[in-house]
């Protein structure tokens, strides 16, 4: 390993990048040694009936929830492309004919007469989209002898993605491992005992969409048809009559000696020495336009793929795979004596306030296993319940919302060193491209392509819901930044290549719609709501929604026009292009600090209605770098300003304060908003006792947690890799590996008494970097592959 000591001049990534000609992927660090609980959750009794006491596992195209019950098993089982509805065109062709009258009504300041026209002539048909539906259970009955249970233990160990299960029924012990196999996309469960001729039970598959139950040998099957179900239909959800898409799961049962019968509806294994179950499952889905899919013959296509596979082979082949994941991160902070508790003990403890950082250390773990579980190349990306939903009518319909949360969910993936997982957005990126032209069109008469705050499984990209929360013209502009991140992490040009027609379409949109506004000569979106907030223009006012310029939208294109610019001439194209952008970013609105010392929301300094979970202005300062702290100190302080007295109304909402403060590099405001996360004043805040967030079983608050705490261990976009920037002050010592910073970096780090005192960061593409740690910037000009190791003081 070789210390680098080379000094260069100060190189901001915005720079360095452009230049990069390379085309580099970023390589995996090999597993590392662990303390072997360090990313294990376990609890002393069964899940019961609460969702959020179950464990998660999944392979990107499945999940599942392993509630752990000792007579009735439920595992609660979902397919990524498994939603209701059918092929869909959103749009309305007429629209464009009501842009001008709306755009001339928001610049006369009558904007309760704006809204109405967009309520009645500028959504989409219909004004609400589609939900991500449960696709049944598999049902677990066993014998039991009826003497005492006893020994009861369950866990989740993350960093494997295996669920173990094990009690002592009068005097045998009985254990049960379930994990979901992406190499092999199937769900296994081994059931045994430490007895001969001691595992008996039956095994059965339903779903509220069956249509038909099947047995042959040893394969259980069932056939099943979304079809509309009264009472499943919301504001939010539209109703849509008949079928859509078709599903099949199977279910084979390998038993070792005993006995295995197949009645018309089940599996019945008696006295066996164990029994080995693989499921699987699939839809009729081809893509969000083509359902025609034939679901049976994907199922027999992945069983025949492991024909003659026992236990242990599919086991290995998913440990390789999962922990080839899970472990190039490894977080050590607090007191590991600390796991000898049940994991709900400890939750209920620092829902109390008290201390806990090896329990917070592993709810930063439970962020990035969710990624991996939900998230993987060819599946779906992870919606508003990442994979898991037992609900026909979830909330928000636990789609897209691309306001946020949608983006929250991906916030972790490559600090976090989980780049491949960040795939399956981009995939969605290209449909939402090629349906948004069409509504780039029908709407604004515009080129480009553009989504609004919600899609779906159809990729809906019209408006939805109603003015005040969907008449937002920039949720695919905020995801184009995930591409440009990919880069900045990976320096894969091929990658960039591929994806920058999306980039580039969405600023060609925006460029085509932004205007001159009347009062201040300033290029602005001529009309767009703020997400969820409300403005007054005076006292006594009705509260208005549709405004023009808002803050956020500014922050997106500060965002999105300069990553355009820059990929533009990394590939050697679309110089005139980014003359054009490069103007337009001359005549934007500017950041305002209004009366009150706060960052505007609204180009005006009006009144503000009600947050709610309003963080929107932000968006230059995190997730967005326009804004720094110590390039920009007087919006930083009025963004610090605004911060100070929040209480946040929900876990997600604690997880976005939680990368504002660690951007305003405080430490001791860390620990506090770390405790609002678990202490929400809102009800539907916090976690449940298996990690997932409460507030609408959402897991973006998980996703953002995890990126936030990464956020106060190192950050890496203001021209500078900075080591523990914002360290929480409680954890006084501890150590973490694997985190990657952007231009192509993995850092390590220990950390004593709240200082740096070792780090090493290496360096996967050759790039220069500047390096922050106790206070001191130091230039490296390392080759690849060289360490750059610091001692602290």
């Amino acid at each position: 390993m070789k210390e680098i000591k080379t000094a260069v001049n100060p190189l901001y990534y915005i720079v360095f990048i452009a230049i990069l000609t390379l085309n580099v992927s970023c390589t995996s660090p090999g597993q590392k040694t662990t303390d072997s609980k360090e990313m294990v959750v376990w609890y002393n009794k069964p899940a019961g009936n609460v969702w959020l006491d179950g464990l998660f596992i999944g392979n990107g195209y499945m999940g599942a929830n392993v509630f752990g019950r000792i007579q009735n098993e439920r595992i609660a089982l979902n397919e990524s492309t498994f939603w209701s509805g059918r092929p869909h065109d959103y749009n309305d062709y007429d629209a464009y004919k009501y842009f001008d009258q709306i755009k001339n009504l928001v610049f006369a300041d009558k904007f309760a007469e704006a809204e109405e026209l967009v309520n009645e002539h500028f959504y989409g048909i219909p004004a609400a989209q589609q939900a991500y539906q449960p696709l049944g259970d598999l049902l677990l009955d066993f014998k039991v002898t009826g003497d005492s249970i006893k020994d009861y233990y369950r866990e989740l160990d993350m960093e494997t993605g295996v669920v173990m299960v094990s009690y002592t029924d009068g005097n045998v012990k009985m254990t049960r491992e379930v994990f979901m196999s992406y190499p092999d996309h199937v769900m296994v469960m081994r059931v045994s005992a430490n007895k001969p001729g001691n595992v008996s039970l039956e095994a059965k598959l339903k779903s509220p969409f069956l249509e038909k139950t099947m047995t042959k040998d040893n394969r259980l099957t069932i056939n099943g048809i979304w079809r509309y179900l009264p009472g499943t239909e919301s504001w939010l959800i539209a109703k849509v009559e008949g079928t859509g898409l078709r599903f099949q799961t199977d279910i084979i049962a390998l038993p070792e000696k005993g006995t295995l019968q197949a009645t018309d509806s089940s599996l019945v294994i008696s006295d066996a020495n164990s029994v080995t179950f693989i499921l699987t499952a699939a839809t009729s889905f081809v893509n969000y336009k083509d359902i025609s899919g034939d679901p049976a013959a994907k199922c027999e296509k992945i069983l025949a793929g492991v024909e003659g596979k026992n236990f242990n082979t599919l086991k290995k082949t998913h440990l390789n795979d999962f922990t080839g994941l899970m472990g190039r991160v490894h977080l050590k902070t607090g007191d590991p004596a600390m796991n000898e508790r049940p994991t709900d003990e400890r939750i209920a403890d620092i829902k109390k306030g008290l201390p806990d950082p090896d329990l917070l250390a592993k709810i930063f773990q439970f962020g990035r296993y969710i990624l991996v579980s939900g998230s993987r190349p060819g599946s779906q990306p992870a919606n508003l319940q990442g994979r898991w939903n037992q609900d026909l009518l979830p909330n928000w319909g636990s789609k897209y919302t691309i306001n946020i949360n949608t983006e929250m969910n991906y916030w972790p993936a490559e600090v976090t060193n989980l780049s491949e997982c960040h795939m399956p957005l981009f995939e969605m990126l290209k449909d939402l491209a090629e349906n948004g032209a069409k509504t780039a069109k029908a709407y604004y008469n515009a080129g480009g392509w553009v989504t609004h705050h919600n899609t779906d499984l159809w990729r809906g990209t019209a408006p939805v819901d109603a003015a005040r929360y969907g008449m937002w013209p920039v949720g695919g502009s905020w995801l184009c930044q995930h591409i440009w991140e990919h880069y900045l992490y990976t320096g894969d040009v091929e990658f960039l290549r591929e994806h920058y027609p999306i980039m580039k379409g969405s600023a060609q949109f925006l460029m085509d719609i932004m205007t001159i506004e009347p009062k201040y000569g300033w290029l602005v979106i001529p009309f767009s709501m703020s997400p969820e907030q409300g403005f007054f223009v005076k006292e006594g006012a009705r509260e208005a929604f549709l405004s023009t310029g808002p803050t956020m939208n500014t922050g997106i294109i500060m965002d999105l026009f300069p990553n355009c610019i820059a990929a533009g001439k990394i590939l050697n194209v679309d110089k005139e292009f980014g003359e054009q952008l490069r103007d337009a970013l001359g005549k934007i609105p500017p950041c305002q600090i209004g009366s009150d010392g706060l960052l505007q929301v609204w180009l005006e300094d009006w009144i503000r209605g009600s947050e709610g979970h309003n963080m929107s202005a932000n968006f230059g300062f995190f997730p967005g770098y326009s804004i720094t702290l110590r390039g920009n100190p007087e919006i930083a302080a009025a963004i610090q300003k605004w911060l100070e007295p929040r209480t946040p109304r929900t876990s997600w909402t604690s997880a976005w304060d939680l990368c504002d403060w660690a951007r305003l590099e405080n430490g001791v405001k860390i620990d506090t908003v770390i405790k609002q996360f678990f202490v929400s004043s809102n009800p539907r805040g916090g976690i449940g006792n298996n990690f997932q967030n409460t507030s609408s079983n959402q897991s973006d608050a998980n996703y953002g947690f995890t990126a936030g705490i990464a956020e106060c261990l190192l950050q890496s976009h203001a021209g500078e890799i900075s080591l523990l920037p914002a360290l929480p002050v409680s954890w006084k010592n501890g150590s973490v590996t694997g985190l990657k910073a952007r231009g192509g970096f993995e850092v390590d780090m220990e950390w004593k008494d709240g200082k740096l005192s070792r780090a090493e960061i290496k360096s996967l593409l050759g790039n220069s970097c500047v390096v922050r740690a106790n206070g001191e910037k130091t230039s490296y000009n390392p080759a690849k592959g060289e360490t750059i190791i610091i001692q602290g003081t």
